[in-house]
C-alpha cells in the first residue's frame, strides 16, 4: 500500500504541474484563457470518462498490468507538455495524462481494497487519498521552483522522472490481488 501511495502522489504531482504554468504555457503556444482552459480539464475530464471501465477490467484481468501500463503511458504524456509547440498538440498531451491517470487510480485504489481485507479499508485507502492531495499540492510548488531554474521544459522533465520512478517501483514491488484462475472471469456482483 505503500508504494502505490508513493506512486499516486507521483502521479498527482504530474497533474498539478501546470497549474502553475498558464502565462509561460499561453505565450508558447500563443493560445486564449479558454483553450487554456480547456487544457486544464482535459485531464480530469478523461480520468472520469475513462475510470469506470477501467475499474472494470481491472476487476477480471488484474489491477497490476493497469497500473504499470498507467505509468508507462504517464511517462511521454507528461514529457510531451513540456515540449510541444501547438495548442492541440498540448490538448491531445493532456487527454493521453488523464487516461493515464484512470489507468493508475482506480486499479490503485481496487487494490488497496483488496489489500486491506479485515484491517480496515477506510485506513487503507486514506494513505491513496493522501498522497493524492499531498501531490496536488506540492507539484504547483515544484513546477514553479523547477520553471525558474530551467524554463518550461524542466518542470514537465521533473514530472515525467517521477512518473519513471512510479513504473519502477510498482513493477518491483506491486503484486496483483487476484488469484490464479480468477483473471479473466468476472468478479462476482453483490
Amino acid at each position: 500500500v505503500f508504494v502505490l501511495g508513493v506512486g499516486t502522489f507521483f502521479m498527482a504531482t504530474t497533474i498539478a504541474l501546470f497549474a502553475t504554468l498558464e502565462g509561460p504555457i499561453r505565450a508558447r503556444l500563443d493560445e486564449t484563457t479558454f483553450l487554456f482552459s480547456v487544457q486544464f480539464a482535459a485531464v480530469v475530464i478523461a480520468n472520469v470518462v475513462f475510470q469506470i471501465p477501467i475499474g472494470r477490467a481491472s476487476d477480471v484481468y488484474g489491477r497490476r498490468p493497469f497500473i504499470i501500463a498507467g505509468f508507462v503511458v504517464l511517462i511521454p504524456a507528461v514529457f510531451a507538455q513540456g515540449v510541444v509547440t501547438g495548442p492541440w498538440t498540448m490538448l491531445g498531451a493532456r487527454l493521453l495524462q488523464g487516461v493515464a491517470v484512470a489507468l493508475v487510480f482506480a486499479p490503485s485504489l481496487a487494490l488497496a481494497g483488496d489489500l486491506a481485507g479485515d484491517r480496515g479499508s477506510g485506513t487503507t485507502l486514506s494513505v491513496l487519498t493522501m498522497a493524492f492531495g499531498l501531490g496536488v499540492a506540492l507539484g504547483p510548488l515544484a513546477s514553479g521552483v523547477l520553471y525558474n531554474l530551467g524554463g518550461l521544459v524542466a518542470p514537465f522533465t521533473f514530472g515525467a522522472v517521477l512518473a519513471v520512478f512510479a513504473l519502477v517501483l510498482t513493477y518491483v514491488e506491486v503484486e496483483d490481488t487476484l488469484e490464479r484462475g480468477q483473471a479473466g472471469e468476472p468478479a462476482p456482483r453483490d
